[in-house]
């Protein structure tokens, strides 16, 4: 009976029992500066699982994505959440609306004035039912629009949190400079879940998004993301957007 009890000990804390194998940070408490980059990784993190779009707003002085110690969903010591606020990033009326991100993966560059290219995901290989966790939005009149999203202004911003199972060799490339984006039913898509954000929170609220499975395939990467104004990365969306996002856990 104890060698049993211990391997289902040691199962346990290899994810074999119990939960889901979890992504390092998924509390989103730990977060770090390089420079003046806003990270939400620990400081001298050995593999760095987030990622954001402020090494690409900094050139312009501006973190849109950074932590918030005040207003978390879990209070205690230590205790952060991650805040994403939808801005213009620009001086004398030249620039770009920039909506804030927080993903799995890795910013790669900014391709000029044209927008930027993100690495997206990140190994992983179970088979989770659903990504729980905790919001609040506050969404704002879209004030910039693209040519494509023309009628959307003065409507009601979205935000948005996905998560996509995938069966990538290496991380996607996301390069909204030339119209690169992930698509939920693309023939990589394993299984994919979204919650769609339109309206405003009266304080944090709980969350969980089912993962709809579309193969019986083992995936080979995650990426999770959320976005405080989902026509972002054709810059669309409202510069009063904010979306706080806290205590992500697998399941």
């Amino acid at each position: 009976m104890k060698k049993i009890l211990l391997t289902l000990t040691l199962l346990a804390g290899w994810g074999g029992v119990s939960a889901f194998a979890q992504l390092s940070n998924l509390s989103l408490d730990a977060w770090s500066k390089d420079g003046k980059v806003w990270s939400p990784n620990a400081a001298g993190a050995r593999s760095k699982t987030w990622d954001s779009g402020n090494k690409g707003t900094i050139v312009l002085g501006k973190n849109v994505t950074e932590p918030e110690e005040e207003f978390v969903a879990v209070k205690g010591p230590g205790k952060r959440a991650a805040r994403l606020r939808s801005e213009f990033i620009g001086v004398v009326g030249i620039g770009k609306f920039a909506s804030a991100c927080l993903y799995t993966g890795e910013f790669v560059k900014v391709v000029g004035m044209k927008g930027a290219q993100m690495s997206f995901g990140v190994p992983y290989s179970k088979r989770p039912t659903s990504l729980h966790g905790y919001y609040a939005y506050k969404p704002g009149k879209i004030d910039y629009v693209s040519k494509e999203h023309a009628s959307k202004k003065g409507t009601t911003d979205h935000g948005h949190i996905e998560i996509y199972l995938t069966s990538w060799s290496k991380p996607f490339i996301i390069d909204n400079a030339e119209g690169v984006s992930l698509n939920p039913k693309a023939p990589y898509v394993i299984g994919y879940g979204v919650l769609e954000l339109d309206k405003a929170t009266n304080g944090y609220v709980e969350f969980d998004i089912p993962v709809v499975y579309v193969s019986d395939k083992t995936p080979t990467y995650i990426g999770i993301m959320a976005a405080s104004s989902k026509w972002g990365d054709s810059y669309t969306g409202s510069t009063g957007s904010i979306l706080y996002v806290d205590e992500l856990e697998i399941r």
